[in-house]
């Protein structure tokens, strides 16, 4: 991740050059009109678009179809706090940042992700789908009862509960120009990398809506980064992860590697782009104009975060990581997943008294005091295939549940493998309220789980609080849904232009 900033220093002497405006066509060859105001605000050093009477400026041609009362109430809308007149702007939940209004252009998991949990934490999200099909996963199950619905997508509804759903098709001129003004009300931009912008054009888009006390940064999502030789290649969760070295570590020895699950790399992408937002805020330095570009790659976080240990024995002493399967690399002897009555078990330990504890568990087996067997290390070198057959002799008889007890008895860190349904009754999560009932736009509800953080107060006493969102969990947006919330309250526009962006495809 590099964070980038959004404005560059120049020469006290030297003139501003005309800065591009990001929703005029004939920015880069820079027309008259919006060369003159650029030396107009370079003189007065004020922060304003091009003239919106410019003949290259598309909105102009549209502004004289609409009604006159646009230009107005946009300016008096603009850059203001959140207030009860302008409901499309409110957070939906409270929290530490319930100041900040976050724009996201993303689909699938990363963006979205990233979003959801900045939501939990009061950010204000309003989501830009494309008119007509939306997000993708909209279109990706699961579903109730199998059938393909968008708007009821277990998916789609887990990684978007709580925000606001507008429809927009930016590559109209008129569809630029609705999203300018939507960055003008915005603190962050989260892309990836279906919105096709460059890492110059991000940066563009900084100067160009930011200034003010709220001030535009962007966070990029892309398989490969920005900048670079890679940077323009696609990829898929499976090509990411063997491109970042993770698919190695992932296998038996003796045979090819095989993917990680799919959303590890888009989760922990997402993660990062949380990260990397709050970044951008809290990097202002409290300045006001100070935006940012933040350049996430999923190859570099999965690198850094996956690879990073494996990376540094590689330095230290050229060590390369082989796959073990259902072994741990490394350590002593027993680290292993063995299969019991009704699945796995996972048999980690990690001291010579937990060694110890598990024979006697076993009810101290000869084969325990054999000379043989009293090295660990070589244990997991020589007899580790031998040895694991003797501990599931055991572990066979007894179900996960009843080798958990067990082992709780005894102190030993050592876990049964859950299924789904087992996590979703497991009473440390259920007490910590982890997996609630998520509302669907059709009103029906489903079980999910609800943010990975809460807090209390240090001096209250009573279970933490299960979700920092509520009693429940808002639901995901319906595609479109805040169409007239926010392009009719928020941008001022009246019903019948609303109407014609309908029926032009623009909304």
């Amino acid at each position: 991740m590099s964070a980038i900033s959004g404005r560059r220093t120049r020469s006290a002497r030297s003139p501003r050059p005309a800065r591009r405006s990001s929703c005029c066509p004939r920015a880069r060859a820079g027309c008259r009109s919006c060369r003159q105001a650029a030396s107009r605000r370079t003189r007065r050093g004020v922060r304003r678009r091009c003239s919106s009477r410019s003949a290259c400026h598309p909105s102009s041609r549209v502004r004289r179809r609409t009604t006159t009362s646009t230009s107005a109430s946009r300016t008096s809308n603009r850059r203001q706090p959140v207030t009860e007149a302008h409901a499309a702007l409110q957070p939906t939940v409270a929290g530490p940042l319930s100041h900040l209004r976050i724009l996201e252009i993303a689909e699938d998991v990363p963006g979205p992700f990233a979003g959801r949990l900045l939501h939990d934490l009061g950010a204000a999200v309003t989501k830009v789908e494309r008119p007509g099909s939306g997000d993708s996963s909209r279109h990706t199950g699961p579903f109730r009862d199998d059938e393909p619905d968008p708007e009821a997508s277990g998916l789609f509804s887990y990684f978007n509960r709580g925000k606001r759903s507008v429809t927009l098709d930016w590559t109209q001129p008129r569809g630029r120009d609705l999203l300018g003004q939507l960055l003008d009300e915005s603190d962050v931009l989260i892309v990836d990398e279906r919105f096709g912008a460059s890492h110059d054009e991000l940066l563009a888009l900084c100067e160009e809506h930011g200034g003010g006390e709220r001030a535009l940064s962007v966070v990029s999502i892309t398989p490969f980064g920005l900048t670079g030789p890679r940077a323009h290649w696609r990829g898929s969760p499976a090509t990411i992860s063997a491109y970042g070295g993770l698919t190695l570590y992932f296998g038996e020895a003796d045979r090819a590697p095989i993917p990680p699950p799919q959303d590890l790399a888009l989760t922990q992408g997402g993660l990062a782009v949380a990260i990397a937002t709050l970044y951008t805020v809290l990097g202002r330095g409290g300045q006001p104009g100070r935006g940012q570009v933040a350049d996430i790659s999923i190859v570099d976080v999965l690198s850094s975060v996956h690879t990073g240990l494996a990376a540094t024995h590689w330095v230290f002493d050229s060590r390369q990581f082989q796959r073990h399967g259902r072994r741990s690399q490394g350590g002593l002897y027993p680290n292993a997943m063995l299969r019991c009555k009704d699945g796995f078990f996972r048999v980690h330990a990690m001291s010579q008294k937990e060694w110890r504890g598990l024979l006697e568990m076993m009810g101290s087996p000869a084969w325990g005091d054999d000379p043989e067997y009293q090295d660990r290390i070589v244990n997991g070198d020589r007899y580790a295939d031998l040895l694991d057959t003797y501990i599931e002799s055991y572990l066979m008889q007894h179900t996960k549940n009843e080798l958990f007890e067990q082992t709780r008895e005894r102190q030993l860190p050592f876990s049964p493998v859950r299924q789904m349904h087992e996590v979703l009754e497991e009473e440390q999560l259920l007490h910590l309220g982890l997996f609630r009932e998520l509302a669907h736009p059709n009103g029906e509800q489903f079980t999910a789980a609800g943010s990975p953080f809460r807090w209390r107060n240090a001096e209250d006493d009573a279970p933490p609080e299960t979700d920092p969102t509520g009693a429940a969990l808002l639901r995901a947006p319906r595609l479109g849904e805040h169409n007239d919330e926010v392009y009719g309250d928020l941008l001022g526009l009246d019903a019948a232009e609303i109407e014609r962006l309908r029926g032009d495809d623009v909304i």
